[in-house]
């Protein structure tokens, strides 16, 4: 098995960067030229040999971390797409709404998850946010931090949809992070509850 490339060597990749790290020493650029460029100095810097123009050390440093799909190699990584994020989102609507202090917490909680996906989601930027809004009926109140939501790859919902409603059960084969709030307490045998 060979080292792990993109896909397809002209496809930019998610998040619009190419970065490399060397030594603890990381480089980013939105050009492909820039980056091998970069990558070869580091190499040069020290001591290393270079593969190519440099661009092969790019693919084999960034594939493992790009989500499923985007490489030659699989990865665990999930990435939620529009079409599919708004489909499962649209199942929310109609659904009981939390209080404004309950959608706050748990959206806090989402912002600072590392599985998070802002690309591509932006609320203000692609008019999703008042989507949401019309698809709560206009009931659903402004959060502040509704600005800086995106949507979940765990499971294919809009955070600002999925942080309002209540009863909302864990999606089947989610990974969810520790701290997540969307985790359910689990019933152990003697009927006691715990998280999963």
């Amino acid at each position: 098995m060979g080292k792990p490339r993109f896909k397809s060597i002209n496809a930019t990749p998610p998040g619009g960067m190419y970065e490399y790290s060397l030594n603890g020493r990381l480089v980013r650029s939105r050009s492909r030229i820039d980056i091998a460029r970069q990558v070869k100095y580091l190499h040069h810097k020290a001591g290393l040999p270079v593969l190519g123009d440099g661009f092969p050390h790019v693919m084999d440093y960034m594939c493992p971390h790009l989500p499923n799909g985007f490489c030659t190699e699989p990865t665990k990584i999930k990435s939620a797409q529009v079409h599919e994020v708004k489909q499962r989102t649209q199942t929310l609507f109609g659904m009981r709404l939390l209080p404004a202090d309950e959608i706050q917490r748990r959206e806090e909680i989402c912002i600072a998850c590392p599985k998070h996906q802002h690309r591509g989601f932006c609320p203000s930027c692609t008019g999703l946010h008042t989507w949401v809004k019309a698809g709560f009926g206009g009931h659903r109140p402004d959060i502040p931090h509704d600005i800086a939501c995106g949507a979940c790859p765990e499971d294919n919902y809009l955070i600002t949809a999925s942080a309002s409603v209540a009863d909302l059960p864990e999606t089947e084969g989610a990974d969810y992070p520790e701290n997540c709030w969307r985790r359910q307490p689990k019933e152990d045998t003697h009927g006691s509850t715990e998280e999963k």
